[in-house]
């Protein structure tokens, strides 16, 4: 019996709320001690993860599994700011488990904070998903959350747009924001409202636009070279890419894309990956 790995995207009214979710369960799954280790890219969303059955113990970086069995258990409801390393998790034993993946603004929209601290007015919206009924609770959820998004409002929140699965799309848009409204204020003036609305610089958010675009490319095109898929990446060259990749994810593009192909523990960038 295999694991049960998906990624659910939201409806139309929350697609510039809410980038996705992914839910994992290995229940009734006969796992090794290190396929129960799980590896998460470095990421710019706020993050909430809830735990309906099953023990994680996280980490904030790459660590020997020695290490990574000795940290403490996370909460059942455990909410994360955005990640500038990859991330990995360990349970002892079977897990079930989802996160919902919030865009920077919209969670400060929402009324949350810079360091990770949830907005009040979601915590209804959480509590219906733990009912463990996914199947039923998901419909309420959207429909609660739908509700909340249309009555947050904020002068200075980067006007709505369509919505996209993709960081690049809500990149372009931010930026596009900060042109229009920015006639006539300071660079200065400009980086701090960029730093409010998302908690991250321009350098970070291109930083996160190019590696989910080498991802992007390596599904539409299996066959490009490396040269080539950094020069449409929007990466200055070969070695850019290298060093960026390892940031984000800990390993070195050829020892990534195995372990992808190879591992159980990678199935979070299998996941992702289907998107593309």
């Amino acid at each position: 019996m295999p694991t049960k790995s998906q990624l659910i995207l939201p409806p139309k009214t929350l697609s510039n709320c809410i980038a996705g979710c992914i839910v994992r369960d290995t229940r009734g799954v006969p796992l090794s001690v290190t396929d129960r280790v799980n590896y998460f890219p470095a990421s710019p969303l706020y993050t909430v993860t809830l735990t309906f059955a099953g023990r994680i113990h996280m980490a904030d970086q790459i660590l020997p599994l020695e290490q990574l069995r000795k940290r403490p258990c996370a909460p059942k409801r455990l909410f994360m700011p955005p990640q500038s390393k990859p991330q990995m998790s360990w349970s002892s034993g079977p897990i079930w488990a989802m996160t919902v993946a919030f865009y920077p603004d919209a969670w400060q929209r929402l009324g949350g904070t810079l360091d990770g601290a949830p907005p009040e007015t979601i915590e209804d919206a959480l509590s219906l998903l733990e009912t463990g009924l996914l199947e039923i609770s998901w419909s309420e959820f959207w429909q609660e959350m739908s509700t909340i998004w249309a009555k947050s409002e904020g002068s200075d929140w980067p006007t709505n747009w369509s919505g996209s699965d993709r960081l690049k799309d809500w990149t372009n848009h931010l930026m596009g924001q900060l042109l229009q409204t920015g006639l006539g204020r300071s660079l200065r003036s400009t980086q701090r409202r960029l730093q409010r609305w998302t908690g991250l610089d321009k350098q970070a958010l291109e930083f996160f636009a190019r590696i989910e675009e080498v991802h992007r490319l390596i599904s539409a095109e299996p066959t490009a070279t490396p040269a080539e898929l950094a020069t449409e990446a929007g990466f200055a060259d070969q070695s850019h890419m290298g060093r960026s990749l390892k940031r984000a994810t800990g390993f070195s593009p050829v020892s990534l894309n195995q372990k992808i192909a190879t591992e159980e523990s990678f199935w979070c960038y299998r996941l992702l990956g289907e998107r593309f």
